[in-house]
């Protein structure tokens, strides 16, 4: 009978929840395509505009593939996805965490109107001084209703659950962290719930070299075979940061890229301390909300980009 020693079991259990991050991303990716096509064949034989009504079609049925992927998975594993209001204990950090959340998209903001870099610029939305205000609150509600939920149950649900099942408490905060970072965040644009295809490699790369430390780790190796291995991660790690890096334009850029950091961070703390999705929802929504009200405010002129 094979035998395995826990070091060995380990590493299988971490390579098994990692690749179920990746594959949970992959299967978002897939879905919003799936999703886009189907709704815009759909809408073109209305009779009338439907750009608005193909919009929220497509935000409800995204959404609710996304829910019964979570809830596959919740029930597969017998995890508990923390639907649930926050108990009164963990509201103090909610508050700090979405006051946060809202403190680092208006550093953004400021930093971006002293450097000469408009807001706008690095979200790439642009809202017109005399532009209507229902279509512009029609979008920016869109966005919102597909952002907040959608985050929560990609990054909570099926990435932190699965890291946390093998890493724990404040590791698998840190580790969720650097995935949905890798997938979500930029220097410009908004912050999404579907990855590229670019940063979903990113992501593969990432999660196949945690899964190769992991393994190196485990097994009974030399210490110059084992230090070679680790030091070649360690440099194609460098390599993914140089190489997000040097993207960057300007500080604000940085700044806007590490407050986008910063909010999945938060989210997926309170999610750890307090075991409620609702927590990190309610951070989700405050940085969401704080990002329309910015644009909004510094409407006005051509679109910088």
């Amino acid at each position: 009978m094979a035998t395995h020693t826990p070091s060995r079991t380990r590493s299988r259990r971490v390579a098994t929840h990692v690749g179920a991050v990746v594959a949970f991303l992959t299967a978002v990716v897939v879905w919003q395509r799936a999703v886009r096509v189907v709704t815009r064949a759909a809408v073109a034989s209305l009779p009338f505009d439907g750009l608005v009504f193909s919009g929220f079609l497509s935000a409800a049925v995204f959404l609710v593939g996304l829910a019964l992927l979570a809830v596959g998975w919740a029930r597969y594993r017998g995890v508990d996805l923390g639907v649930k209001w926050p108990a009164r204990a963990h509201w103090p950090l909610i508050v700090v965490a979405g006051s946060g959340a809202v403190a680092l998209i208006a550093a953004t903001a400021v930093l971006g109107a002293l450097t000469a870099v408009p807001y706008g610029a690095l979200a790439k939305v642009q809202y017109g001084t005399l532009d209507p205000i229902a279509p512009v609150l029609a979008v920016a509600g869109l966005g919102v209703l597909v952002s907040v939920p959608g985050l929560a149950l990609v990054c909570q649900v099926l990435v932190q659950t699965p890291l946390r099942a093998v890493f724990g408490g404040e590791r698998a905060v840190i580790a969720t962290t650097v995935l949905t970072s890798v997938a979500f965040v930029s220097d410009t644009g908004g912050l999404a719930a579907v990855p590229s295809i670019g940063r979903l490699f990113g992501v593969a790369l990432l999660a196949a070299l945690v899964g190769l430390g992991v393994v190196v780790n485990a097994r009974d190796v030399d210490g110059w075979r084992r230090l070679f291995v680790l030091g070649g991660l360690l440099l194609v790690g460098i390599a993914i940061v140089g190489s997000a890096l040097l993207g960057v334009d300007s500080i604000a850029g940085v700044a806007y890229a590490l407050a986008r950091v910063g909010v999945l961070a938060l989210a997926a703390l309170v999610y750890e301390r307090s075991a409620s999705l609702l927590a990190s929802i309610l951070v989700y929504l405050a940085f969401a909300l704080t990002n329309v009200l910015v644009l909004l405010t510094t409407a006005g002129g051509p679109a910088p980009f």
